[in-house]
């Protein structure tokens, strides 16, 4: 497969049988209420990779959600941004640069680069803790400048990172601090 073979859409229709036939294969719970009801989550909007008329990865985000987490010294806190939903990308499409090219087109359809941005990282259940799966998109976010500010208040516990608008108007919590992925997982 050639990156030129691959083209990334906005998802249109989520009752197209291309989506629906991912979104059965797909693992991701924010792919639930695609599934089941058919429609996204108010607000949410979808990208998917297209590969010779099949779906085969998706990722979404929310234009703006209040995110509840644990700063780094454990106290809840909150954040209000763009927020990037999960992204997914079928086994046999995993590791060819499809997932960056959805987390790249992600980035600048959000508005990710005039505001201020987050994003969870699945965890393993302890804090800080990161998926197997989840540590390529960890990384591609820390390399292109988030920083972790704390984690998940959910069952995973997963990293929350957050990069700021280059606006002098928009901050991140002030116990954001650069991390490396080894300092962190």
């Amino acid at each position: 497969m050639k990156e030129a073979d691959v083209h990334i859409a906005r998802l249109d229709d989520p009752r197209s049988s291309a989506f629906l036939a991912f979104a059965r294969r797909a693992t991701l719970d924010s792919l639930t209420a695609l599934r089941s009801h058919r429609h996204t989550a108010p607000g949410q909007s979808c990208l998917c990779a297209w590969y010779r008329g099949e779906v085969i990865g998706c990722t979404s985000w929310l234009p703006r959600r209040r995110l509840r987490y644990a700063n780094l010294e454990g106290a809840q806190s909150h954040l209000t941004a763009v927020h990037l939903c999960s992204s997914e990308v079928l086994p046999e499409f995993r590791g060819l640069g499809v997932g960056s090219l959805l987390y790249e087109r992600r980035l600048v359809e959000c508005g990710g680069a005039d505001q201020p941005v987050s994003v969870e990282i699945l965890g393993r259940g302890r804090p800080l803790s990161v998926a197997a799966g989840a540590l390529p998109g960890l990384v591609w976010h820390l390399a292109r400048g988030f920083l972790i500010v704390g984690h998940s208040v959910d069952e995973d516990a997963g990293p929350v990172l957050a990069r700021k608008a280059p606006a002098a108007t928009a901050t991140l919590p002030r116990t954001a601090s650069p991390a490396t992925s080894s300092e962190r997982i």
